[in-house]
């Protein structure tokens, strides 16, 4: 029987890893969203900080996680019926889109629970602070060549 090396990398790792050098982008995002929240959601500045925090936690602590290994997912099943290449741009495209949509509905959810608020009111304040987050990331993956298009 011969020995199989199961090295195996997706584009959702190169955006995770990117959150992990970047931790302090946490931060940023939180300012960000905190202001997007006072402004679409008319809250005080201490519960717009409050649930900008505890979004962006919920979203740290389950989502890179969970949102890598449904990244996996992803290319199982398009790498296999559609591309047959893991790092197209399609797939770094589908990776942000998809990550970033997976962060705002962790934010969203956890807010929704906490706050009963309903989620047609928070979902446009989470997504904006979400997107300009991975805008930054993007923007360091492309310019430290770590995304070849």
């Amino acid at each position: 029987m011969k020995p199989v090396l199961l090295d195996m990398v997706w584009p959702a790792i190169f955006v995770s890893e990117t959150f992990w050098h970047f931790w302090f982008l946490i931060i940023g995002s939180i300012v960000i969203e905190t202001f997007v929240i006072k402004y679409f959601l008319k809250y005080s500045w201490k519960k717009s900080i409050i649930v900008s925090i505890v979004g962006n936690c919920a979203s740290g602590i389950v989502g890179t996680f969970v949102m890598t290994f449904a990244m996996l997912f992803w290319h199982l099943v398009a790498d296999t019926l559609i591309f047959r290449a893991t790092f197209n741009v399609f797939n770094w495209v589908a990776t942000f889109v998809i990550m970033c949509l997976g962060s705002v509905y962790i934010e969203t959810y956890t807010i929704k629970i906490l706050y009963k608020e309903k989620i047609k009111r928070l979902f446009l304040p989470m997504l904006v602070g979400n997107f300009l987050s991975y805008l930054f990331i993007a923007y360091y993956m492309l310019v430290n060549h770590k995304i070849n298009l």
